[in-house]
């Protein structure tokens, strides 16, 4: 017994001597942890206070909504037309000399200070008028009104024209005779990519004159750079960020005709989950979805809407002119991920959007879609 407790106090000592040593080095690791996680937290902080910064402000390039809404509701009160039958067809963003946004009225004291904001350009299809505001909207200014649109390009060369037309035509799938050159603005290029160079290009550094042109075909609108004669033409994509230009989807890509009885069909596939589902709209009103590859069909789900629904949804497809958008896609801009994609089918024709970009689909088409959304939300 007296050995046996002799030993465990040799042991229980040992243990106790090791555990300090123990204690001492993580206290010592752990004392270098914290200064070294002080040192790097400090300069994380800085960096993702940064992102944050870049994230709560609207993408650059991109006019925010408040902004839109003041400019629009300004010039309607101004001219008693309403905001509907006014279109936004430019933006860029500056930075104004003076508190007067570079606008002042006679014997007006404007403060000298820098003031970044933007110039938009708002067009009710015969006219525009151009506005100078700061960068929230709560300051603007009626810069240029009742500019004739169809006097902005009077100086554009023709063969600028000709290659930005062109350009456009492809692009948008539509036929030169039904775009328009809406803005067009000379411009001294920094580089020979016209501003607009691509991952990785390499660019010659010298200065190119040439042409800012903005085309307008239906909803959409499209800014151009060029060189001085068209030879050299770069969509300037960013500038494109708040109108999707569609492309054709391919021959080979295209989901079969619907069915007989089948009035309408939406597939959607991707996600995070990845699945593909497939809902159809029948004339007796039955909605039937399924998840594509369920071997077992255990997703099927059916529900109804009436008769007089479907007849009307009908209506509000030949309303909202779906067929105008007859086998074209509007994709997601690169480098996202995680979308749905949405390709929608009805008897005149099939046309693809995604979730992330479908509050920038042309008006006509974003009516389609919430008559189609209001529906199947309707079922039961």
């Amino acid at each position: 017994m007296k050995f046996m407790l002799k030993k465990y106090f040799n042991t229980n000592q040992t243990r106790i001597f090791t555990a300090l040593i123990l204690t001492g080095i993580l206290s010592v690791a752990s004392s270098l942890t914290l200064i070294k996680g002080a040192t790097g937290a400090s300069a994380n902080f800085s960096l993702e206070t940064s992102n944050e910064v870049l994230k709560d402000n609207i993408k650059p390039n991109r006019l925010p909504r408040p902004v839109a809404n003041a400019v629009l509701q300004d010039l309607a009160r101004k001219q008693g037309i309403l905001t509907r039958e006014l279109q936004i067809i430019d933006s860029n963003q500056q930075t104004w000399r003076n508190g007067c946004l570079e606008q002042a009225q006679a014997d007006e004291l404007c403060t000298q200070t820098l003031v970044p904001g933007w110039q938009i350009v708002v067009s009710n299809g015969k006219q525009n008028w151009i506005y100078h505001t700061n960068n929230n909207g709560r300051s603007l200014r009626l810069a240029s009104a009742n500019t004739p649109s169809e006097n902005l390009s009077d100086k554009l060369p023709t063969s600028v024209k000709n290659a930005v037309l062109q350009a456009a035509s492809r692009r948008l799938q539509q036929p030169i005779s039904q775009l328009t050159i809406i803005q067009a603005q000379q411009q001294t290029w920094k580089d020979g990519c016209l501003e607009l160079a691509k991952a990785d290009e390499f660019c010659t550094q010298a200065l190119v004159s040439g042409w800012r042109v903005v085309v307008g075909g239906g909803e959409q609108t499209l800014v151009y750079h060029t060189n001085q004669t068209g030879s050299a033409v770069r969509l300037n994509e960013k500038a494109n960020e708040g109108t999707l230009a569609p492309v054709q989807i391919p021959v080979s890509e295209l989901p079969p005709p619907l069915d007989r009885g089948i009035v309408f069909r939406q597939i959607s596939s991707g996600g995070f989950a990845g699945r593909t589902y497939e809902t159809v709209l029948l004339k007796d009103g039955r909605l039937i979805r399924v998840r594509i590859g369920d071997a077992n069909d255990s997703e099927r789900s059916v529900r109804r809407v009436s008769v007089q629904q479907v007849q009307q949804f009908v209506r509000s497809l030949k309303r909202s002119k779906f067929s105008k958008f007859k086998n074209l896609s509007y994709p997601a801009p690169s480098g996202s991920a995680d979308y749905i994609t949405y390709t929608l089918t009805s008897l005149e024709g099939t046309v693809q959007y995604n979730d992330i970009s479908q509050n920038n689909l042309p008006k006509n088409l974003q009516t389609a879609v919430k008559a189609w959304n209001q529906l199947t939300a309707s079922a039961q």
